[in-house]
């Protein structure tokens, strides 16, 4: 029997600075009261998230999207040993779908990745990629308007703390939405269009995608030039 060895959770900072939006989250009883629903077992949780399997400096490219979709309908999620298990089946869980290529968000995605790290297996290039929401959870309507006080709330708690952890990698921000939400808290970013459908149907969406490689490849450069001699 071959034993999957592979770690399915995020480096530890990324780790820290998301379990608590699965304690649940405090805006559950707050900014996001009757916006964003807790419900595990119906999928709805903050989630999204995926890959940084390695360590923090390995982490080349951040992709922030816009908010997760409406869960499929055989999604759930176990409560089973608190935050830090469930964060790693959110990201096993995602991980899983982008090996399918269940959709056009997913298949987005992994295009991008083919083209950042060709000839890399799906797992090693996300060790390289930490793809996240701006907004950890489902909008009230799929695809439809958040509160602007819940984007503020969410983006604070978690958005945020990523960034500002990953702020000298190549962060890229697919989709107006996750635009206006990087731009608002002042990161630089590159602004590409949405990767799920309809947007991404587009033919000047996959060209915007292009610039994704050379960008990545030119911020790494520059964090390597200011690390210091060993």
């Amino acid at each position: 029997m071959v034993v999957d060895t592979r770690r399915f959770k995020p480096c530890p900072e990324l780790a820290a600075l998301l379990e608590p939006a699965l304690a649940p989250c405090r805006n559950f009883l707050g900014a996001c009261s009757g916006i964003a629903r807790w419900d595990p077992p119906s999928g709805h949780v903050p989630r999204g998230f995926t890959g940084g399997w390695g360590r923090l400096d390995e982490i080349d490219l951040v992709l922030v999207v816009a908010e997760p979709g409406d869960p499929i309908p055989t999604e759930a999620y176990s409560t089973r040993g608190g935050p830090s298990a469930m964060l790693e089946r959110i990201s096993a869980y995602i991980l899983e779908h982008y090996a399918a290529g269940t959709d056009v968000y997913q298949r987005s995605v992994r295009r991008v990745l083919d083209n950042c790290w060709p000839r890399m297996p799906l797992y090693d290039q996300l060790r390289h990629a930490w793809v996240t929401e701006s907004y950890l959870c489902s909008a009230p309507r799929e695809s439809g308007a958040v509160p602007l006080v819940s984007v503020r709330a969410c983006t604070r708690d978690y958005l945020r703390p990523q960034l500002a952890l990953l702020r000298d990698r190549a962060i890229v921000a697919c989709g107006k939405k996750a635009q206006e939400r990087v731009r608002s808290m002042g990161f630089e970013c590159l602004p590409v269009s949405a990767m799920a459908a309809p947007e991404a149907n587009k033919p000047h969406a996959r060209e915007s995608w292009k610039a994704i490689p050379g960008y990545v490849a030119s911020k790494r450069a520059a964090r390597l030039r200011t690390w210091p001699e060993p």
